[in-house]
């Protein structure tokens, strides 16, 4: 099955607000419930390790994806002086109140482009967004040229990267993608902080999980495979560079690590 370049609702600016921010908030309890990414895990913090970093920065973190969740926050805790860093292009007004009382993820509420990270380093209250890049269940979103764009500024900044998708171009990640819905109900009334707008557009106007089914069944058409995501990678020799799929898990996810040579 060949790769679609296709839209998805969530990345258009006229996405309404609560819309947006139920969505993201349902996919991280999915994420976190199935922890879709434990497959991955392993090979990521051995990247981030080898580059020596003191802070992950997460693109396009949404509700807060798999960081927030108690395997990836148990990672956290091995290791000593490693701080998360959440970013997206449109911050999650949520998100601030699900991280209270944690000390070692902080939110961004400044919008952060992941095309072009150091772009947002500019002011004197600009964070600080150096540090090992992670990004999850979003490079699809990307074309092939603004995909380059995305590791040519971590190459230029000298970080090192780590991309993984549970989304592929398979029949058993697009029969997958029908059952999101249903998540979606069953979830709902236990995310935290409590919405009434999450309610409402779940169970009254169902715009959460069809928003959410619509964006999945896009999202596996755009994902690429491992062979697609080292030839966008190829050009940047100067980076150590692997692919492939996590194993045993019901949707292996898809990965993408680059690690600079003279770290690797």
């Amino acid at each position: 099955m060949r790769r679609f370049q296709l839209l998805e609702i969530l990345d258009q600016r006229w996405c309404p607000q609560p819309v947006r921010d139920g969505a993201t908030d349902c996919l991280e309890a999915i994420t976190a419930a199935f922890d879709a990414y434990r497959t991955a895990r392993p090979r990521m913090l051995d990247a981030i390790r080898r580059c020596g970093a003191k802070q992950v920065v997460d693109l396009c973190s949404g509700g807060g994806g798999p960081w927030l969740s108690k395997p990836w926050l148990a990672l956290l805790e091995r290791e000593p002086g490693l701080r998360v860093l959440l970013t997206d292009k449109f911050p999650s007004h949520a998100l601030a109140e699900r991280l209270t009382g944690c000390q070692r993820i902080v939110a961004i509420d400044v919008s952060v482009d992941a095309v072009n990270v150091s772009s947002s380093r500019e002011g004197e209250s600009a964070p600080d967004l150096h540090g090992f890049r992670t990004i999850f269940s979003s490079f699809h979103h990307f074309s092939d040229a603004m995909a380059a764009r995305l590791l040519e500024d971590a190459v230029r900044n000298g970080d090192g990267l780590a991309s993984a998708e549970v989304t592929s171009r398979s029949r058993r990640a697009i029969l997958t993608m029908l059952l999101m819905p249903l998540f979606v109900w069953v979830l709902t009334p236990r995310m935290r902080p409590f919405r009434w707008s999450r309610l409402l557009l779940t169970y009254l106007l169902p715009a959460i999980p069809l928003v959410i089914l619509f964006d999945g069944l896009v999202s596996c058409l755009r994902t690429r495979t491992p062979e697609e995501l080292l030839t966008l990678a190829r050009p940047y020799a100067e980076y150590e560079w692997t692919a492939g799929y996590g194993e045993g898990a019901w949707l292996p996810p898809v990965f993408l690590i680059g690690v600079p040579r003279e770290r690797a």
